[in-house]
């Protein structure tokens, strides 16, 4: 498999989990099964949602932050800035909305259901970050369009390799500026980057190192050889809150190992409307059917929550995986503004071998 058959897979199958999560997101598991049947949600609906929207942005943030020396993430800001414009029937204006591409697609000027958080910090004037925050949100919608982050480094740190987690941190915190609104973001641009690497780990492996690296980078205080030793006087609201999202990923671990039915695992981790749970719930789907992205991304989708946004970081991280290939051809084939996402994803892969 090539490198970029795993950067479409990635950015089309977040499309497609995003796509097939849309109709049923506010369904409960059990109203799903009477309309869709005992197997699961497994027909796509006819539209992508925001969360594709505002990924395709944040890809062309940083492809346009490249171009004119921008740095990370006054970029990916101003990008979003133009999807809000779509979002407000803005057409014109714009640091990049001359130059964009995506402002020029009239199908993303339709509103799919935006996040009420993502539109009302773009909409106040003020750029959030993680030591400058903007609000005190921990919702889905900062990690749910972060997976770009993972493809094409930006960020310049002491450490090239945390650089990709820390884009992630940072494009999330510009609307989310809870460290649980932002943390999963690193996270998930994190394990797209080591997918990427192909260096033999497995998934496990990927999402246990991760996980160290965020006690690292976002919990300092956290002392010992695998992250999980606590430093004495230590425990502030920001440690208690890594803690807590250190425990969420090792259980989604363990339940992904476990003999548990797939929809009982993730209702013990929650229904995903908040950043934490999102990436947990998508890491279990992973894990328990990583050579199968159906099964997957079915599981993603058909439970009691924010099944477009668990659909979409589930898909993101199989779909680096198992590339391109992975997805089966149907949905593929019915994934609204395909080309549009395909071609994307291309130009993030020639700007990162670049």
């Amino acid at each position: 498999m090539t490198k970029l058959e795993r950067y479409r897979g990635c950015l089309l199958a977040g499309g497609v989990g995003d796509q097939l999560g849309n109709d049923v997101e506010f369904m409960t598991r059990s109203q799903m099964l009477a309309e869709y049947g005992e197997r699961g949600v497994r027909q796509m609906s006819r539209y992508i949602t925001d969360d594709t929207q505002m990924t395709l942005f944040t890809a062309e943030g940083m492809l346009m932050g490249l171009k004119h020396r921008m740095p990370m993430p006054a970029c990916v800001y101003q990008s979003y800035l133009d999807w809000y414009r779509t979002q407000m029937q803005y057409a014109k204006g714009g640091v990049f909305g001359k130059e964009s591409l995506l402002m020029k697609e009239e199908r993303l000027h339709r509103r799919r259901a935006p996040g009420n958080t993502c539109l009302g910090a773009l909409g106040s004037g003020d750029m959030g970050t993680i030591d400058e925050p903007i609000n005190r949100s921990k919702g889905c919608g900062g990690v749910m369009r972060t997976a770009p982050c993972g493809l094409l480094r930006m960020a310049a740190t002491p450490d090239a390799e945390d650089a990709y987690a820390m884009q992630g941190a940072m494009a999330a915190a510009i609307t989310h500026s809870h460290i649980m609104g932002y943390v999963p973001a690193a996270m998930l641009a994190d394990m797209v980057h080591l997918i990427m690497l192909e260096d033999g780990r497995t998934l496990r492996e990927i999402t246990m190192d991760s996980l160290q690296r965020m006690m690292r980078l976002f919990s300092p205080e956290i002392a010992g050889a695998d992250g999980c030793e606590a430093s004495e006087g230590a425990a502030d609201g920001r440690f208690a809150q890594m803690l807590a999202f250190r425990e969420m990923i090792v259980r989604a671990v363990k339940l992904a190992e476990s003999d548990m039915p797939i929809h009982e695992a993730i209702r013990a981790l929650g229904e995903g409307w908040v950043g934490d749970e999102a990436l947990a719930i998508a890491i279990l789907c992973v894990l328990r059917y990583p050579d199968d992205m159906e099964e997957c991304l079915v599981a993603a989708v058909t439970h009691n929550g924010d099944s477009d946004s668990t659909g979409a970081i589930a898909g993101n991280i199989l779909g680096a995986w198992l590339g391109v290939e992975g997805i089966p051809a149907r949905w593929l084939e019915e994934l609204e503004m395909r080309g549009l996402i395909d071609d994307m994803a291309c130009r993030l892969y020639e700007a990162a071998e670049a």
